[in-house]
């Protein structure tokens, strides 16, 4: 099974990320959930728990304005063929910051 998202989806993400407070909420409790609401059909299906899912969560998202500011930045490592072997650059953490800069 691809854990790629589609670019509309990526899109969808991006824009929700730098703008919504209650996505961005559900993304950080929930992020399975906040997926399938924007319309990735593979987080909805709560049966599969290996792979990427295993792993997904955040406890920090990065600012609404430095998710905006990022956003080409983010939307390549999103749509990139290579995409599990790349940290993302959404949680906020000082070694995250750190490691991008």
């Amino acid at each position: 099974m691809s854990y790629q998202l589609p670019e509309p989806v990526v899109d969808r993400l991006l824009d929700k990320l730098g703008n919504d407070d209650d996505f961005r909420h559900l993304f950080t409790t929930d992020t399975r959930a906040a997926l399938a609401s924007i319309g990735f059909a593979p987080a909805a299906d709560r049966s599969i728990e290996h792979g990427a899912w295993f792993c997904l969560g955040v406890e920090s998202l990065a600012s609404k304005e430095t998710i905006r500011a990022g956003r080409n930045e983010l939307r390549l490592q999103f749509t990139t063929n290579f995409i599990p072997l790349m940290p993302f650059a959404l949680e906020a953490s000082e070694r995250v910051q750190d490691h991008a800069a």
